[in-house]
């Protein structure tokens, strides 16, 4: 058992996390999935920010596919491994933009600074991102950033399904892939304060270990549900399911029987 558990925890394995979100995102870029209005809302965010300042205007679906294009050289190279010592920098500054617009695009919405949910969707990428340059650079494995970060991708869940910071539409329009239309905004709510609560687990430690089987379930069941709705947001959301496999592992592998307890 803990052997199979080295093979899933290896640091390696992040690389395929973020691979597949990027290949994931790059498919919604090309038009593939629903969610492409969410991509087009945050380019239309940045031309108002650009409004302000310059008399230009990026051009949104020319920018998405050269922006997919992109995705997917990065997919590439993060599958192969090559050039990470210079890639996972540009690609924490990238989602860091992307992070601040969303953040942006909640402020031009709602007129209000609480969408820190928008910020917060962001982190499992960043935080995994850093915990593999960290062991790229200085061989050094921090698996708590990798908790921290599934973390914030729950309580981005909880707490915008509650409605309190952050959209919660998307929820909604996946939600009805399941339930009657009429239930849909119920079942989003009562699935945010569950997903707060397993994401404040995770966040503070405090009962991780236990807290991390239901948060498998979940993803499992939002991967499924995600399929249903467009391949890419399935695709993209496997990666949230790798990160929780991986971190199942983190917390658990000294509790794991090696082969000779198996044995006996």
């Amino acid at each position: 058992m803990k052997d199979i558990a080295r093979k899933i925890s290896n640091p390696e394995t992040l690389r395929f996390v973020l691979a597949l979100t990027f290949f994931g995102h790059a498919l919604v870029n090309f038009g593939l999935s629903p969610l492409i209005g969410l991509h087009t809302n945050l380019v239309n965010t940045a031309n108002k920010i650009l409004g302000f300042v310059v008399d230009w205007q990026i051009p949104v679906d020319t920018f998405l596919t050269g922006l997919g294009i992109a995705e997917i050289i990065v997919t590439i190279l993060l599958v192969g491994g090559w050039g990470l010592r210079w890639l996972i920098p540009v690609l924490i500054g990238y989602l860091t933009i992307v992070g601040f617009l969303a953040y942006t695009m909640y402020y031009f919405n709602k007129q209000s600074f609480f969408g820190f949910a928008e910020i917060m969707r962001r982190l499992p990428w960043i935080f995994t991102a850093i915990a593999l340059y960290l062991w790229k650079t200085k061989g050094d494995l921090k698996p708590t950033l990798v908790r921290i970060g599934l973390a914030f991708a729950f309580l981005a869940h909880g707490t915008a399904s509650l409605g309190l910071l952050g959209f919660n539409k998307g929820h909604i329009d996946l939600a009805v892939q399941v339930v009657p239309e009429e239930y849909a905004r119920d079942f989003v709510f009562y699935s945010g304060i569950s997903d707060t609560i397993i994401g404040l687990s995770l966040l503070t430690g405090i009962g991780a270990r236990w807290f991390i089987f239901p948060a498998i379930l979940w993803i499992i069941f939002v991967v499924a549900v995600s399929f249903i709705f467009a391949v890419s947001d399935g695709i993209f959301r496997l990666g949230f399911l790798l990160m929780a496999l991986w971190t199942f592992v983190y917390l658990w592998r000294d509790k794991l029987p090696d082969k000779q307890e198996v044995k006996a």
